[in-house]
């Protein structure tokens, strides 16, 4: 296989992975809305008679409040085993290998189209380190794209519904907390 292919199966891949998950908060979100209505539909009050009818409206606000609650412990579990497979997958990753990414981040952000040599010269390594370390970037799953521009250069992007989740500033923690030593800017020495 050649890496044009590996890289249209990992994308493609990626993106059904992405799709099941998604299909699959979406069935939850349903079958959760199915739940309150049906729920609601049972705690409204028929007619509101004397104290019977404050009992009703309690009772309902109680429900409601504990429906929102349970909602907000499953979007919490949801998020955290999305941050998990976030922390795994970046964990798995050399340090340059992640630094690599992370340049492909900024630099992206800076030139909005990136080529090899942009990132290169960004990390004074050669051309062909650099093509190394995407191409395993992109075996390991990480969201990188690489486009062909009359049938020349290639240039490097991320996923946009990857960029679109603003981790710039997360990733950065995980990679600093991978190596004690790596000291920042503002950190004391």
């Amino acid at each position: 296989m050649n890496p044009d292919e590996i890289f249209k199966e990992n994308v493609i891949n990626s993106f059904k992975k992405a799709r099941k998950d998604m299909l699959e908060l979406q069935n939850s979100l349903v079958s959760l809305k199915q739940e309150i209505d049906q729920l609601r539909a049972n705690l409204e009050p028929k007619s509101s008679t004397g104290n019977e009818g404050v009992f009703n409206k309690q009772t309902n606000q109680q429900t409601n409040k504990q429906l929102n609650k349970q909602t907000i412990i499953q979007q919490s579990n949801t998020l955290s085993k999305l941050n998990e497979d976030l922390e795994a997958h970046f964990n798995t990753l050399t340090k340059q290998e992640f630094l690599v990414f992370l340049s492909l981040y900024q630099l992206e952000e800076e030139l909005s189209t990136v080529k090899f040599s942009d990132l290169a010269n960004h990390l004074n390594l050669s051309e062909s380190s650099i093509r190394g370390y995407i191409n395993r970037l992109i075996q390991k799953g990480s969201p990188i794209l690489r486009k062909r521009v009359n049938n020349k250069v290639i240039n490097l992007s991320l996923s946009s519904d990857f960029r679109n989740l603003n981790l710039k500033k997360r990733l950065t923690d995980i990679y600093y907390q991978s190596d004690a030593s790596q000291k920042r800017l503002f950190d004391r020495y």
